[in-house]
């Protein structure tokens, strides 16, 4: 299936009627470290996105490169959207996927902090009812499996699950030899601007220096499988509940 940028408008007509889900993905602009590319939270899940846009009659939509970013507003490169701001995008973009009669929007997340706002926006977007957001945050929700065999250290920002699957799709991104391992604990969560180098030191959560480019390999490949069995899932109106059978 053509991206949804990619259609005309006689195209797009006829390929809305062989499906009704549509893929958004969201991401970031903002350091990882000193070894890895500031576009990471949107080139893994767009990596993704065009995956299934081969494999399923899904319509993918050009991703929202930016989200919020706070927590690196103090590292060059980074590019940080308001929450509101953010919000009011998503809003709009799954109101106008619904208006143009589609059923399902799967967000297709890159970035932590833009999960509870994508769940703020689905809940406008939807007040209606009869329409589903499932938000789908894939470094958490897919390849639960495969991340805790293959994976060394704890997952993290610009750790080694996000450093291996990058050196899996784009190595030409990754400079493994400037990667170093920052660790933080906290007993509670902290939010502070005054703190912001100290939680998050050199841009790094985690052990970059264990990745690989196999690790990466295997993660993306099972996000994949798991993906395309959602969409599937959802093509046949099917909603992912769990039910507990009857007694």
């Amino acid at each position: 299936m053509p991206l949804w940028s990619e259609l005309t408008r006689r195209e797009f007509q006829k390929a809305s009627r062989n499906t009704h889900v549509v893929l958004m993905v969201t991401g970031a602009l903002e350091p990882h470290g000193m070894h890895m590319a500031l576009g990471t939270d949107i080139i893994l899940p767009t990596y993704l996105a065009e995956k299934i846009a081969k494999r399923t009659e899904a319509m993918v939509l050009p991703a929202i490169p930016f989200g919020d970013s706070w927590s690196f507003d103090l590292y060059e490169g980074t590019v940080s959207v308001s929450p509101e701001t953010l919000v009011s995008l998503y809003a709009d973009v799954m109101t106008s996927v619904f208006r143009n009669g589609f059923r399902y929007l799967v967000a297709l997340n890159g970035h932590g902090p833009n999960a509870t706002l994508l769940e703020q926006a689905a809940k406008k977007a939807t007040m209606a009812g009869e329409r589903v957001v499932i938000i789908v945050n894939w470094w958490i929700d897919l390849a639960k499996d495969v991340r805790k065999i293959v994976l060394e250290s704890p997952e993290g920002h610009a750790a080694e699950d996000e450093t291996s699957e990058l050196m899996f799709i784009r190595p030409d991104l990754v400079d493994i030899s400037a990667a170093m391992k920052k660790s933080v604990k906290t007993k509670y969560r902290i939010v502070s601007a005054g703190y912001r180098e100290e939680l998050y030191p050199a841009a790094i959560l985690g052990d970059p220096t264990l990745a690989s480019e196999e690790k990466g390999r295997l993660i993306i490949e099972q996000a994949e499988t798991e993906l395309v069995e959602l969409i599937s899932q959802l093509e046949r109106g099917e909603v992912p509940l769990e039910k507990e059978p009857r007694s």
